[in-house]
């Protein structure tokens, strides 16, 4: 640790002898809602996937692990140039957040640029390989960037810029049953846009207001054996480092789900067992209400899973080194039920145009219940964006297409507020896809609500004097005010 953070850290520390500590926040750098349609496409998934889930090109299968030799496409001329693929995305980014008393040269910038490239290989209709790989690089950070939500220096960091595997899987199938994906890929798991709590795969949350989602792939082995005459899915999925690598047999993983659909509703019930964790479950559906759409999900989880803190007394989150003595550990028993859901409504405000509306609420109950604890969450390294508070909730209108021929442009506008401290962010993103390649993303975001909220964060911690020689410096935080940004996206 060092500089400013490193100082703070030792104030706290000091303070330790009667309690404990910690410092910040997250932030939104992003894109679209979650709801965006395909132009805001999250993750960069190479072209034409095959056609349905996973495996569905069976009507022209020739048997390839059981039946008749199935014909290579590498060593059939007219196939050629149809067997390897190869290319990506390039995502260029800009950003600028204004905080409480910046002047303009104050101004904090940021320019992530992100670029994904890819291998996809079909030797036959039964066949496929995928390795995607990502660089990602802001040439206004650091060659060793904080991992802090909030940029804040010392602690953990990562490297910048910075090289990881994203994919590298082995897709194929059994008896033109059961199909088979080994090797490092995506799956997502949860009905709700913003809040997923049943997403147990993927090691990380997702940002609920990014356009492109950098989290990345998890090594497993899933077997998927689709029933279509009633339109029902069942997986199987053994986990090799969803807990960190599984160096051994103890650390293997595996999980289950089952997809069914009954009239006009879909459920979906699922179930995780990690080595050196507790099982974890979830259930999540999604229904038509007439004109309405509704979603949701709970996941249910040890209670010991959790590192839950409390305040013996009133503290405010201006004063976190008086909070230090006052927090306590406060671990829950028995299950934690984790909920979201909301609803959706699309109806045409033109003959031609459509806008989408709808809103979601989240029920954290292992969230903090006061911001006073955000600072030692922070440095307890227990601080999750968008997860660190009890209730939360999002309202949001999209129109995929504008009046006037403009069906290139889709635009959102969203809320999202932390109701547990009245934190709140509105933001307004725009998406024009030009020149058939390239899309344009445009956003503008305001924050707004308590001082010191997860979603308007501050801190004002002052110089501190331990004796001689140990004299920390005073840290300062500005709580943001607007924040703004731009962003080029080209497939390759």
């Amino acid at each position: 640790m060092s500089g400013r953070w490193v100082a703070w850290a030792a104030a706290l520390a000091a303070t330790v002898a009667s309690g404990q500590d910690r410092p910040s926040e997250g932030s939104l750098f992003g894109g679209p809602d979650p709801a965006a349609p395909a132009p805001a496409e999250r993750r960069p998934e190479p072209p034409a996937p095959p056609p349905a889930a996973e495996g569905a090109d069976r009507p022209g299968d020739a048997a390839l692990l059981s039946g008749p030799p199935s014909e290579s496409r590498f060593d059939t001329r007219e196939e050629k140039e149809d067997p390897l693929k190869v290319g990506g995305t390039l995502y260029l980014r800009a950003a600028a957040t204004g905080a409480e008393g910046d002047a303009p040269g104050g101004v904090h910038l940021t320019a992530p640029s992100l670029m994904d490239g890819y291998f996809d290989a079909r030797p036959s209709d039964r066949v496929r390989g995928m390795m995607l790989a990502r660089l990602q690089y802001d040439p206004t950070q650091p060659a060793e960037q904080p991992v802090s939500p909030f940029g804040l220096p010392g602690g953990p960091t990562i490297a910048n810029p910075r090289v990881a595997l994203d994919q590298l899987w082995i897709r194929f199938d059994v008896a033109r049953t059961v199909f088979v994906t080994a090797g490092k890929q995506h799956v997502k798991w949860g009905a709700s846009r913003f809040w997923n709590p049943t997403d147990f795969l993927t090691p990380t949350r997702k940002d609920p207001l990014a356009a492109f989602d950098t989290r990345l792939g998890a090594t497993m082995l899933k077997a998927h054996l689709p029933w279509e005459a009633k339109g029902w899915n069942f997986y199987g999925i053994g986990l090799f480092d969803n807990s960190g690598p599984a160096a051994t047999l103890g650390q293997l993983g595996g999980a289950a789900r089952a997809e069914v659909v009954v009239g006009m509703t879909e459920a979906g019930i699922d179930a995780v067992v990690v080595g050196g964790r507790r099982p974890r479950y979830g259930l999540d559906l999604s229904s038509a209400l007439g004109p309405v759409d509704v979603y949701g999900e709970v996941a249910l989880r040890s209670a010991a899973d959790f590192q839950v803190w409390k305040l013996t007394r009133d503290v405010s989150w201006k004063n976190p080194i008086d909070a230090v003595s006052a927090i306590e550990s406060d671990n829950k028993q028995g299950l934690v039920a984790q909920a979201s859901g909301g609803v959706t409504f699309t109806f045409n405000y033109t003959d031609k145009n459509a806008l989408t509306v709808g809103a979601e609420y989240f029920y954290n109950p292992v969230g903090a219940s006061t911001p006073a604890l955000y600072p030692w969450l922070l440095y307890q390294n227990q601080f999750q964006p968008f997860y660190a508070g009890q209730h939360y909730a999002a309202i949001y209108a999209l129109a995929a297409g504008l009046p006037g021929n403009l069906t290139n442009v889709t635009l959102t506008l969203s809320t999202l507020g932390n109701l547990s401290d009245r934190s709140f962010v509105t933001r307004v993103d725009s998406f024009i896809r030009v020149l058939s390649y390239l899309s344009v993303e445009l956003y503008a975001a305001g924050h707004y609500g308590q001082k010191g909220g997860e979603l308007r964060f501050a801190l004002d911690v002052p110089a501190l004097n331990f004796g001689p020689g140990q004299t920390t410096p005073a840290v300062q935080v500005p709580a943001p005010v607007a924040e703004g940004g731009i962003g080029l996206r080209v497939s390759l």
